[in-house]
């Protein structure tokens, strides 16, 4: 599980792009993120990435909101 702010939770769940790519610390904090459809582009830049859906089901059930 990962943490993410408020803000981010909501620009994610209203997001249209089929993947969040992200970058994380080491307490599971997202430190930068990018919702993108082109998935080989971004791909290098980042560390993780999930598909838009699982990560909009997560807040859905309770995703860790700082």
């Amino acid at each position: 599980m990962f943490n993410v702010g408020i803000l981010d939770a909501i620009r994610i769940y209203r997001s249209r792009k089929d993947f969040i790519l992200f970058n994380i610390d080491k307490d599971y904090n997202i430190t930068d993120f990018r919702l993108t459809n082109d998935l080989s582009t971004f791909r290098s830049h980042y560390s993780q990435f999930r598909l838009v859906d699982v990560i909009k089901k997560e807040i859905s059930t309770g995703i860790s909101i700082d």
